[in-house]
């Protein structure tokens, strides 16, 4: 059994000391591969250089949605694009939970974001921003990718299956609150579905309010198991295979390892 933690953050300070444990603990999970997601130019290199030097982790190139305000040149981005361990554009997308930066300066952002490649695909990051990143991603036909860490609605659940994009869930499924997500979970055909931990963020129950770690992946795979009334073997099965499907530029590798 194979289980794919498909969005954390592993170049963050909290795991500088202890990286090597942190990964060998989701290994000895059945947590095999991670896909470590960058939020700015300030950190990219940093995130190549972990998935360089771990032959299980991939990573990706872009600009969270908070860093809109920053003068940040897309250059800085486009030349690490052809990397070969950077799977995918991400994260970018739209937040507006809080009110900076500006819903105009985001969504410039993302826009430029989308143009940054159209063979590799892209992570979105989307909170309190529908219809927007819905309408801006209309415009940009042919791009594939994943809503990461969803908490929307069912109805935007399916605009965006319509798309022909996928849906992960993070710990959140797991919290006492969560009902409508589940629900969401639910609806969610086997062959769009991903799952992640979104660490250091959003560790599942019974860590919740602690740092989270790509090895508690597993207990998000559980839970959705649960949810949908099926077995932790099917969501490993079916995630794995529509993570590689997705971020085909990873396949090599897990190709490789069957060798």
């Amino acid at each position: 059994m194979v289980i794919i933690d498909s969005h954390c953050h592993l170049f963050f300070p909290e795991y500088t000391a202890d990286l090597e444990k942190k990964l060998e603990y989701a290994n000895a999970q059945g947590v095999l591969y991670f896909l470590s997601v960058s939020t700015s130019p300030e950190n990219i290199s940093q995130n190549i250089f972990i998935s360089n030097t771990h032959r299980n982790v991939f990573c990706s190139v872009g600009i969270h949605p908070c860093h809109a305000d920053d003068l940040f040149d897309t250059i800085e981005i486009t030349k690490y694009i052809g990397e070969e361990k950077v799977i995918a554009i991400g994260e970018v997308g739209l937040d507006y939970f809080y009110d900076n930066p500006l819903k105009s300066s985001q969504k410039q952002l993302l826009s430029k974001m989308l143009e940054l490649s159209e063979e590799l695909p892209y992570i979105f990051h989307a909170r309190d921003c529908f219809p927007d990143i819905l309408e801006i991603l209309a415009d940009h036909k042919g791009k594939k990718g994943v809503f990461h860490c969803y908490t929307g609605s069912l109805e935007n659940a399916a605009k965006i299956l319509d798309m022909g994009f996928y849906i992960s869930f993070s710990g959140v499924i797991t919290f006492k609150n969560s009902n409508e997500i589940r629900n969401v979970l639910r609806y969610i055909p086997d062959d769009r579905l991903l799952v992640e931990t979104d660490s250091p963020y959003l560790a599942p129950v019974p860590f919740r309010g602690k740092t989270n770690e790509p090895g508690y992946v597993r207990i998000v795979a559980e839970k959705m198991a649960e949810v949908r009334e099926t077995s932790l073997e099917h969501i490993a099965q079916v995630t794995t295979s529509n993570f590689f499907n997705l971020f085909n530029k990873a396949k090599r590798f897990a190709i490789d390892d069957e060798k």
